[in-house]
């Protein structure tokens, strides 16, 4: 690979791991049967409610966390809603995380070491200096050596 392909703008989505999502859609199907058989005398409320907690649970499955690799820095998307950019002068050191899991939970989490941007599976730690970061990544390996070339560059401008 050439450097100028290694400093190549790319993106890595990352969709919750299949498990966790069909028990979340089962738990899902499940809590959306116990709420249209719970008020079965209701009729359409019933319905409605039923439709209302399955649509939060497939919400729910469908997160995932984008990352772009751009010129200035790794910006992070959670579910389309919450989103970052860390520029690659904040970052000091990038590495392999834990594989993380329902444990852990998903979106935007506040952890002992950091801030998490997860959906559970493998993940990369990002250490800068206002904070780590903990993303997911199905492909970690790709990310950090997209991410190598570009903090080797921004330290030794420094």
């Amino acid at each position: 690979m050439t450097s100028g392909e290694e400093t190549q703008p790319r993106t890595f989505r990352t969709a919750i791991p299949l498990r966790y999502r069909l028990v979340l859609g089962l738990l899902g199907l499940a809590g959306a049967a116990g709420c249209v058989l719970a008020v079965a005398e209701g009729g359409r409320a019933a319905v409605i409610t039923g439709v209302l907690v399955a649509g939060l649970f497939l919400a729910v499955i469908m997160i995932t966390v984008r990352l772009h690799v751009g010129e200035e820095g790794l910006r992070i998307r959670v579910a389309g809603i919450v989103s970052t950019e860390v520029p690659y002068r904040e970052m000091t050191a990038v590495s392999r995380g834990p594989v993380t899991g329902m444990r852990h939970g998903m979106g935007l989490r506040i952890l002992p070491e950091g801030t998490g941007y997860l959906v559970g599976g493998p993940s990369v730690r990002i250490e800068c200096r206002t904070g780590n970061l903990l993303v997911s990544c199905s492909r970690p390996d790709e990310l950090l050596a997209a991410l190598a070339p570009r903090l080797s560059a921004n330290q030794a401008a420094e």
